[in-house]
């Protein structure tokens, strides 16, 4: 949780890594930047961005408003799907495996006053459980995210029309192909083979409709579940990259780094730790 100002962000040409899901709720100034497309920012906007995508801060102007990070595993135990839409195919090998990809459905929502107003106290009020932690604040902290993202998703359905992507026939099976077998060692080959067209077919297509890869999809569906084990289990590193769809553990490793700013054995210590 933050509460940022413009004097706390700086414009630059140099790209960050999201390494956990941002909400940036906007009560003040005006900027824009980039993450997977280019974005204005304005006061009464909510923008959703992804983790592991590069965030580029182009002009952030007198912007402010509050920024809510959160390991986007959680909408999956909330028991979420996307606003307006059914819930993702999904694979047996793990529930809530497209969890993680859920909220990609809306990047941006324009926020009405009164509502805007109740998310400010929501989010203010998270901020306070999670900076004072007294008895059972994880309990009161989970509710109160819980407010948030229903506060969000009446928004979402209430002002559908005309804000959500809405990927045609072929994306969508792709999409749930991924879900279905991302945790095995699948190719955009495999892929289009599965739907079937042409590898640059399919690629252009996802890429034109989504805004991400196929490779984007499929390394955040692993990533998600990469996540759970490291936390849920006390299954080696080596263990958990074949489990997840990595054939050597370097490549793992070098990925999990580069979505979150760190190694998957210092992440699983350190949010060890925050649970302890």
């Amino acid at each position: 949780m933050s509460h940022i100002a413009s004097r706390t962000l700086l414009s630059s040409h140099e790209p960050v890594v999201a390494t956990f899901a941002l909400f940036f709720l906007v009560t003040g100034g005006k900027g824009h930047g980039r993450h997977l497309e280019q974005v204005d920012a304005r006061p009464g906007e909510l923008h959703f961005i992804p983790a592991g995508v590069e965030i580029h801060a182009l002009n952030v102007g007198e912007l402010e408003g509050w920024l809510v990070a959160f390991d986007p595993t959680l909408l999956g135990s909330l028991e979420l799907e996307p606003p307006g839409r059914a819930p993702m195919t999904r694979g047996p090998s793990a529930a809530g495996l497209a969890s993680s990809l859920a909220s990609r459905w809306f990047f941006r929502l324009a926020i009405g006053e009164a509502r805007r107003q109740r998310l400010e106290h929501l989010i203010a009020a998270l901020d306070a459980e999670l900076r004072e932690r007294q008895w059972d604040f994880e309990r009161a902290a989970r509710a109160l995210f819980m407010l948030l993202l229903t506060e969000l998703r009446r928004e979402a359905r209430e002002h559908a029309s005309g804000r959500f992507p809405s990927p045609g026939r072929l994306v969508q099976d792709v999409l749930a192909f991924v879900a279905a077998h991302s945790l095995e060692p699948i190719s955009l080959a495999d892929v289009a083979a599965a739907v079937d067209r042409t590898p640059s077919y399919v690629a252009t297509a996802v890429r034109e409709e989504t805004g991400l890869t196929v490779g984007d999809w499929l390394r955040e569906h692993r990533m998600a579940e990469a996540r759970r084990r490291l936390l849920e289990t006390t299954t080696s590193v080596e263990s958990i990259a074949s489990q997840v769809g990595y054939s050597d553990v370097t490549s793992f490793v070098r990925g999990f780094r580069r979505a979150h700013g760190m190694t998957p054995r210092a992440w699983r210590e350190q949010h060890r730790q925050e649970g302890g």
